[in-house]
């Protein structure tokens, strides 16, 4: 591949990274209109490639698009928590199952994350950090590509959600319960059991989000 082309996609990959960032942290809240001609001065980039990298992330459900309106974040909604975590949990518990094997650094370095997660209970920002982290690894060993692939969107768009959900450290505590009974079962061998451990810690994560109100207004 020419070097141009790689350091293109490099920096449209950046690009993308950064505006998530500022989406994700509310820098751009929810229901806010893009100023395309002020975020590209902030960013340093021309227009162009600033649609591009936000057409992205509509594909992340991010941002959206209206004609002649431009692009938008959109509001935080229970209807959205619906569509996405039912499909995040299935494909989750799908990977993990299609890995079968975990080695034992895997299993260790799970253990370690969670308690880092634990210990992060009072501050939101890192204890999403190592929520991710501990499910990125979870699941990165899949073998399947493909479903890796279709689960990072679903995920991605979640983010603003489990940002929200970090914000209690009744629910953290709670989370760190479910990821040690899944360590616990990769430990003693049991996919199932695991699966089982995983699909309570989504599950209790969106009974969660519906009871937040996230329609009512702000």
């Amino acid at each position: 591949m020419p070097i141009g082309v790689s350091s293109a996609r490099s920096s449209r990959a950046d690009l993308v990274d950064r505006l998530r960032v500022l989406i994700v942290s509310q820098t751009l809240g929810p229901g806010t209109r893009i100023n395309e001609s002020q975020l590209s001065t902030q960013l340093g980039v021309s227009r162009t490639p600033l649609r591009e990298a936000l057409s992205s992330l509509e594909g992340e459900s991010l941002v959206r698009s209206e004609h002649d309106r431009g692009f938008f974040v959109p509001r935080l909604s229970s209807q959205e928590v619906r569509e996405l975590y039912p499909i995040g949990r299935e494909l989750d518990l799908l990977a993990l199952r299609t890995t079968r094997h975990y080695s034992d650094a895997t299993i260790g370095e799970l253990g370690r994350l969670n308690r880092r997660f634990l210990k992060a209970k009072r501050n939101p920002q890192e204890a999403r950090r190592f929520d991710a982290e501990f499910h990125a690894l979870l699941i990165g060993a899949c073998p399947n590509q493909r479903l890796l692939r279709t689960l990072a969107p679903i995920k991605a768009g979640m983010e603003r959600y489990e940002r929200l959900y970090m914000s209690d450290e009744s629910d953290v505590v709670r989370s760190a319960v479910h990821h040690a009974r899944i360590v616990d079962a990769l430990k003693n061998g049991d996919i199932e059991a695991a699966a089982a451990a995983l699909s309570d810690n989504w599950t209790y994560g969106f009974e969660r989000l519906l009871l937040m109100r996230l329609d009512a207004p702000r």
